[in-house]
C-alpha cells in the first residue's frame, strides 16, 4: 500500500547542513499501528511529512498503492493529502475562529461533499471520539484531550486510507494521553496508522510495529514487510476545492475574532467613500436641478434652422483659446487677429429640397415628438401706429441684397412675431381678455394678439407703439384691458417711404391679450409683443410673392429633451455625405446653456473626486497592511488548512474573501454615513437656497460606490494573500 525507496531529504540554513533523512527504505501494511522512535532530531517528523505530502523528498520515491509519486503535481499532492491522508498533530492546530463541527468539517469541504452529507459525516465521526455534544463550541473552550479529540475525529473525517500522528500525546497529562492512545489503537484496525513518538513505553505498549531512527536512518524496525506479502491497490485522487461558501464562512469566524479592528479598518476605508458619495449626491442634486430647469423652461427653446448660422459654441471655443496669450504685454509690437466671428457664420442654403425633408419629419415622427414649428419667411414689411395723428413705423424688415433680413433696430418699436404652428401655443399660452384671432383678408384687415408678461407688464416703448400718450404714463399707471384690446395698427406689404400710401395698407386689430398659463415655464417669444399667426405668413406668402424672399428661419419646438435628440438626429441625418457647403446647420438653444453648466458642474465634481480619491488609496494601503498581519497571525492556520488538501488558490481565496467583506463593509459604511450627513446637509442648502433636497445619491452610484470599495479590498489584498499562498505548509506548521 505505502512504500518508501531510497528517501532522502537535507535541510540546509547558511552553513548549516543536515542530512534529515538518509535513503530510508520502509513499506507498510494496509492495516498496522506503527510507531517511530528516535531521540529528537533524527527525522522522525520530517518522515511523517514526506509521507503525508507536505514535504518532498530529495531523492527517492513514495509509492502509494503501487503509483509513484516522483512526477506528482501541487494539485495531486493537494488531492493526496485530503483523499488519503489525516493528520494528528502535538498542538491539536484546531482552527481557533471556527466552531467543533466547522474545524472537522473542513477537510470534507474541501473535497467537495454537499452541505447535509459534510454535517452528517462530521457529526458521526465527532460522536465515535465522545464529543457530539459539544459540536457548537469553540477551541479555546475545551479542554486539552477534547481538542486533541476533535483533531483525531478532523483526521476521520475524511475516511482517509492513512492517520499521520505527530506526537498525539506530547500535550497532554497521562490518562489523557492514555485515552487518545486507546482511541488511536481503535482506528489502527482499519486503517494505517503511523505514530511518531519519544515515549518508547508506550509506543511498545500501543503499536503493533515499532521503528527507530538515528541520524536519518532505519535503526530497527520490529515487523517489517515480508517481500510479496502486501498486495497493491489502485490510488484514486478526487479533486479538491474550498467553496467560496466554505471561504466566507471562515472568514466571517475570524473578523469576529477581530472585531473591533475590522470595524476600524472598515470605517477608515469608508471615508473616501463617503467623502465621493457626498461629493455625487451634491453634483447629483446640481445636475438634477439645472435637468429641471432645462426641461421646465429650456425645453420651450426651439431648434433653429437660420438663413444666417452662428456657430455660438465653436465662437466661444476660439474665444477660450486666447487665454494661452498675454493680456497687457509690454512689447512694441502688433500681432493680427483673425476674425473668429467670421470663421463660425455661415449662410445655409434653405431650398425646397431641405424644407420638404422638414414637412416629412413633422407630418410622421414629428406628431409625437414635436409641440410646435414654424417656417417664417422673408418679407419686406413696415407696420405703423397712429401717432399724434401721424403714422409712425414702430417695426419694419426689410431684405438686403444677400437676400437675409435685417429689421431695422430703430424702428422696431415693438416685436411683431410669428405664432408656432401645432399645440405648443395653445398649451402654454392663455387668452385672459379679449377672442383669438380671426381673418379678414378680404377685407384687408388681420387680426393679432398682445402677449404680456406673466406679471402683467410691457414696456413703455409698446404703450408708445400703441398710440398712448406717455406724457400722462409714470410707474403708477393702470391700464385696463378693454384700452388695449381693438388698438390698430397698420401693416404696409413693401418698403414703405415717404411716397407710400398708406391706403394699401392693411389694417391690424389686436382682438386679444395673451399669457403663459400659471403651471407653464415656456415663454415661446424673447420679448412680448404683437403675435400673429401662421395663416397671415402663408396668405402673404401667396399674394405678394415679389415681397417674400423665401424661408429665413425654421423653427422646430420638441416635446422634452428625449424628443429633442430625435429631432436632431433626424436633421443631422440630412448633412450625410454631403459637403460642409452644402449641409445645412441649425442652433440648439437650450445646448449652448447645458453645455455650460453642466461643464462647470462636471469640471468641479472630478476635481472634487480626485482629492476625496486620495483617501481612498490610503485606506487600501492601510488594508493591504492589516491582510498582511493577519497572514502573519494565522500562518498556522494556513498549515493546518495546507494538511486538510487546501489547494495554494484555496488559501489566497480565504484572504481574498476576508478582503472582500472589509470592503463591501466600508463601502456599505460609508453610503449609510453619507445618507445620514445628506440629511442635515440638505437642511442648509435648503435655507441657502430654496431649493429642497438637493443632495441626492443615486442607486447606480450607491451600487457603484460599495463595488469600487470591494475591488480596492479586493486588489489592497492580493499581494498578502499570495504571500499566504507561497507559505511552505511544513514551516506554517512550526510557527508559534
Amino acid at each position: 500500500m505505502l512504500k518508501l525507496t531510497n528517501i532522502s531529504k537535507s535541510y540546509s540554513i547558511g552553513e548549516f547542513y543536515q542530512d534529515a533523512l538518509d535513503k530510508v527504505n520502509l513499506e507498510f501494511r494496509q492495516t498496522e499501528f506503527v510507531s517511530v522512535l528516535g531521540p529528537s532530531g533524527c527525522g522522525k517528523t520530517t518522515l511523517l511529512n514526506v509521507i503525508g505530502g507536505l514535504d518532498r523528498a530529495d531523492e527517492g520515491d513514495l509509492i502509494i498503492n503501487g503509483k509513484s509519486t516522483k512526477d506528482f503535481t501541487d494539485r495531486e499532492w493537494d488531492m493526496y493529502r485530503n483523499n488519503s491522508i489525516g493528520f494528528v498533530f502535538q498542538n491539536h492546530n484546531l482552527i481557533s475562529h471556527l466552531s467543533v463541527l466547522q474545524n472537522v468539517e473542513m477537510g470534507l469541504s474541501l473535497s467537495g461533499a454537499n452541505p447535509k452529507e459534510k454535517k452528517e459525516r462530521a457529526i458521526e465521526v465527532l460522536d465515535r471520539v465522545g464529543l457530539k455534544d459539544h459540536i457548537h463550541k469553540k477551541p479555546t473552550q475545551l479542554s486539552g484531550g477534547q481538542s486533541q479529540r476533535v483533531a483525531v475525529a478532523r483526521a476521520l473525517a475524511n475516511n482517509p486510507d492513512i492517520i499521520l500522528a505527530d506526537e498525539p500525546t506530547g500535550s497532554l497529562d497521562t490518562e489523557t494521553g492514555i485515552q487518545i492512545l486507546d482511541l488511536i489503537k481503535e482506528i489502527s484496525k482499519e486503517k494505517l496508522v503511523i505514530m511518531v513518538t519519544h515515549d518508547s513505553e508506550m509506543a511498545y505498549k500501543y503499536a503493533n510495529r515499532v521503528i527507530k531512527l538515528k541520524d536519518g536512518q532505519v535503526t530497527d524496525d520490529s515487523n517489517p514487510v515480508e517481500k510479496g506479502l502486501e498486495e497493491t491497490g489502485k490510488l484514486n485522487l478526487k479533486k479538491t476545492s474550498m467553496s467560496y461558501v466554505t471561504a466566507f464562512v471562515s472568514s466571517i469566524n475570524n473578523i469576529k475574532t477581530k472585531l473591533g479592528r475590522t470595524i476600524l479598518t472598515a470605517f477608515a476605508g469608508s471615508i473616501g467613500i463617503i467623502g465621493i458619495a457626498l461629493i455625487l449626491s451634491l453634483s447629483n442634486g446640481m445636475d438634477a436641478e439645472i435637468d429641471k430647469f432645462e426641461r421646465e423652461t429650456l425645453s420651450s427653446y426651439p431648434i433653429l434652422v437660420e438663413e444666417l448660422f452662428i456657430d455660438y459654441l465653436g465662437f466661444m471655443d476660439q474665444r477660450g483659446s486666447r487665454e494661452d496669450l498675454e493680456s497687457h504685454p509690454d512689447i512694441d509690437y502688433i500681432t493680427p487677429e483673425k476674425n473668429i466671428f467670421e470663421e463660425n457664420l455661415k449662410e445655409n442654403i434653405i431650398d425646397n429640397n431641405y424644407i420638404e425633408y422638414i414637412d416629412s419629419y413633422i407630418a410622421d415622427e414629428g406628431q409625437d415628438t414635436l409641440a410646435g414649428y414654424s417656417f417664417e419667411n422673408k418679407v419686406n414689411l413696415s407696420l405703423l401706429s397712429n401717432i399724434d395723428m401721424e403714422y409712425e413705423v414702430v417695426y419694419s424688415e426689410k431684405i438686403n441684397s444677400s437676400g437675409i433680413p435685417f429689421p431695422n433696430a430703430n424702428d422696431n418699436v415693438i416685436p411683431f412675431h410669428l405664432m408656432p404652428e401645432g399645440g405648443v401655443f395653445d398649451d402654454n399660452y392663455e387668452i385672459i381678455h379679449g377672442d383669438y384671432p380671426v381673418q379678414d383678408f378680404d377685407e384687408k384687415k388681420i387680426e393679432v394678439l398682445l402677449s404680456i408678461s406673466s406679471f402683467n407688464q410691457i414696456p413703455e416703448e409698446y404703450l408708445y407703439a400703441l398710440g398712448f400718450d406717455m406724457d400722462n404714463i409714470d410707474e403708477d399707471t393702470k391700464i385696463n384691458y378693454s384700452q388695449l384690446v381693438d388698438k390698430e395698427f397698420k401693416l404696409y406689404i413693401g418698403e414703405y417711404d415717404i411716397n407710400s400710401d398708406i391706403d394699401d395698407a392693411y389694417t391690424v386689430i389686436v382682438s386679444g391679450i395673451t399669457r403663459t398659463k400659471p403651471n407653464s415655464n415656456i415663454s415661446l417669444f424673447m420679448r412680448n409683443g404683437l403675435v400673429y399667426g401662421p395663416e397671415v405668413e402663408e396668405y402673404l406668402q401667396d399674394t405678394y410673392p415679389s415681397e417674400v424672399g423665401g424661408i429665413k428661419t425654421i423653427s422646430l419646438f420638441p416635446n422634452d429633451f428625449s424628443s429633442k435628440e430625435k429631432v436632431l438626429d433626424y436633421l443631422d441625418a440630412y448633412n450625410i455625405n454631403r459637403s460642409e457647403e452644402t449641409s445645412v446647420y441649425y442652433t440648439d438653444q437650450a445646448a449652448l446653456f447645458t453645455s455650460i453648466s453642466s461643464g462647470i458642474i462636471d469640471a468641479i465634481s472630478i476635481v472634487l473626486i480626485a482629492f476625496a480619491s486620495i483617501s481612498l488609496v490610503v485606506s487600501s494601503i492601510m488594508i493591504s497592511i492589516i491582510t498582511y498581519v493577519s497572514v502573519i497571525e494565522r500562518t498556522k492556520e494556513i498549515g493546518v488548512l495546507r494538511a486538510l488538501g487546501a489547494r495554494k488558490k484555496d488559501i489566497s481565496r480565504v484572504f481574498n474573501t476576508e478582503n472582500i467583506i472589509i470592503g463591501f463593509t466600508a463601502g456599505l459604511t460609508g453610503i449609510v454615513i453619507a445618507l445620514l450627513l445628506m440629511i442635515p446637509i440638505n437642511i442648509i442648502l435648503e435655507n441657502l437656497s430654496d431649493i429642497p433636497n438637493l443632495a441626492k445619491l443615486s442607486t447606480l452610484h450607491i451600487f457603484s460606490l460599495i463595488a469600487i470599495s470591494i475591488f480596492l479590498a479586493f486588489i489592497a489584498g492580493l499581494i498578502p494573500a499570495r504571500i499566504a499562498a507561497k507559505k511552505d505548509p511544513v514551516v506554517a506548521l512550526r510557527t508559534e
